[in-house]
């Protein structure tokens, strides 16, 4: 077992960003290993070194954390899509195909956080409060999706965006469950497997309708 880190309160050099960052990954690492409602506040302060005063000056509770968290994911998340954009753009071929495999190649599968976010999306469906400021922050990433189709399928005269909130669902559902997939049946499903076959799916449905 793996020494803890002394707990310490932070320096003046230390900014406000800079704690939030830390508990934010060990509030991550908390929860994947005992679930949302299994990690203590204590936990996660001995984790990454801090007390509990830093905690509380930081995140008022542990559902606040959890969308912090999201928060982070979703500014990576777009982060990612727009790098994926951008060198789809600039290389030679299908845009389509080339901005699936920038985007796989550039957003490593995140075990943690996928437990993390299955788990706290059944609580907040028995909680209408917190339901909602979860699917708020879904609908901020399939916003971003849908940017980034857009930029790409002005670009691809294979396919017509007839339907971008639809498209940018059903992307999200499948990225989805292709995580699930990949943990239950790991020799079975690699990463962004399932992503790039639904691809070739509308691409070749494409195809169809256009001969």
């Amino acid at each position: 077992m793996s020494r803890r880190p002394a707990r310490t309160r932070p320096t003046r050099a230390q900014t406000r960003a800079q704690t939030r960052e830390r508990i934010l990954d060990g509030a991550l690492e908390a929860f994947a290993e005992r679930g949302f409602h299994g990690a203590t506040q204590e936990d996660i302060c001995e984790r990454v070194g801090l007390s509990r005063g830093a905690y509380n000056s930081s995140f008022r509770s542990k559902d606040e954390l959890f969308f912090a968290l999201y928060d982070r994911v979703i500014e990576r998340l777009q982060s990612r899509l727009e790098e994926a954009t951008a060198s789809a753009l600039s290389m030679p071929g299908s845009t389509a195909d080339n901005f699936l495999k920038a985007f796989i190649a550039s957003y490593p599968f995140d075990r943690d956080w996928y437990l993390l976010q299955a788990e706290f999306g059944l609580y907040a469906l028995r909680h209408p409060a917190m339901a909602s400021h979860y699917a708020e922050r879904q609908g901020r990433i399939l916003v971003i999706i849908e940017g980034a189709l857009a930029d790409i399928l002005r670009e691809d005269s294979r396919i017509v965006a007839r339907d971008l909130p639809r498209i940018a669902r059903l992307i999200l559902a499948v990225h989805e469950g292709s995580m699930f997939q990949g943990l239950l049946e790991p020799h079975e499903v690699t990463s962004g497997e399932l992503l790039d076959f639904l691809v070739d799916l509308m691409l070749a449905g494409a195809a169809t309708s256009v001969d």
